[in-house]
This record gives structure tokens, sequence and C-alpha cells, in this order.
């Protein structure tokens, strides 16, 4: 009887667990990645998949501009602490609408590219290729590195109305969990 009971008070919980888990399944994930060597030059591609929600869909068809920043790290395995951070790179892209012209435009620094619409725009982002990677090579050759790689909305660089509702918005959280890799460079191939 006591069994049953227990069972009866806890089956609320153990609901109330499993919807909670299933709402945590991230929106964004990275599915593959790859590095390849080109020239003199490193490279990493990857394969990401991202589910934009109809609030951030709706913002960017307003032009709100949204970001999106890949961040890639290599770290050092120490035996008594932390690893340490050998290499840290980022990359930050901006989509965003104009209404007047009726057209998106995704852009990194100088470079902006017209296209057709926020699903073509995402293909250069979700898509990675050939993403150099600047001083790998001064890495220790011989070592086993521990990489890792995230894609998120970053809403640190949008304009300060649409920050506050970002920070209270769970739809503007959007972010890969961290893709983990070891990296040792003898091992990088060159691409055919």
């Amino acid at each position: 009887m006591w069994s049953f009971l227990a069972v009866f008070l806890l089956l609320p919980v153990w609901f109330s667990y499993a919807q909670q888990f299933q709402q945590a399944q991230p929106d964004a994930w990275i599915e593959s990645l790859e590095l390849d060597k080109e020239k003199d030059n490193y490279t990493l591609s990857a394969n990401i998949s991202l589910n934009l929600g109809e609030e951030v869909r709706n913002a960017a068809e307003k032009g709100v501009p949204l970001y999106f920043t890949i961040n890639m790290e290599v770290l050092k395995p120490q035996r008594l602490w932390f690893d340490k951070t050998e290499l840290a790179q980022q990359h930050t892209w901006r989509i965003q609408y104009n209404a007047l012209l009726r057209q998106w435009r995704i852009s990194y620094g100088d470079l902006s590219i017209p296209e057709l619409s926020l699903d073509d725009s995402l293909q250069h982002i979700i898509n990675l290729e050939s993403w150099p990677i600047n001083d790998l090579d001064q890495l220790d050759p011989a070592i086993n590195y521990k990489g890792r790689l995230r894609l998120k909305l970053d809403t640190s660089l949008l304009p300060r109305p649409f920050q506050i509702n970002a920070f209270n918005s769970s739809a503007w959280s959007l972010s890969t969990p961290w893709k983990n890799f070891t990296l040792k460079v003898l091992d990088i191939k060159p691409s055919s």
C-alpha cells in the first residue's frame, strides 16, 4: 500500500521532469565537423542544424539584424589543473532584411552578400566550409589536443531594446552545445 502511494505521489514529479527534458532539447546542434589542410593553411568545415523560432523569424523579417557567432577553442590537457586554452577563434555573421530593397544580406566584416530569403542567408552559416583556422601550425604536432566548437545567436550585438526582449524570452537563447573533438596536428590530412 505504501509503495503504491509513493508511486502515485511521485508520478506528477516524474511527468514534470520528462516535460522539462523534452523542452530542453536544443534547437541547434553541430552535426559534423572536419579539419583539413589546404596548402599551408588549416580549415574547418561543419554542418549545423539550426531551427529559428517564430519570434526570431518575425523580428528578422521586420528588419532586426541577427548576429550568429561561432567559437572554436583548442585546449591543451593538463594533469593537475584545468585545461589550458592554446587557441581561441571566433567568426560573427550578420543577417539583415532591407524592407526598401526587399532583400536579405549576410555580412562578415566588409564582405556582404545579397540573398533571396532568410533561409538562403542561413545556409552560409549552417554549411560552414573552409573556415580558416589561424595559428594551428604553432601547436606542438605530437600532442593530442582537445577542441570544441559552438554556434550561438549573439544577442549582445542586438540593438538595446531587443537585448532586453531577448533577455526575457527563451526564443532568443539559441545556442548549440559545445561539440568536442580531438585534434592532433600531424593527423590532419590535406584536402583533395
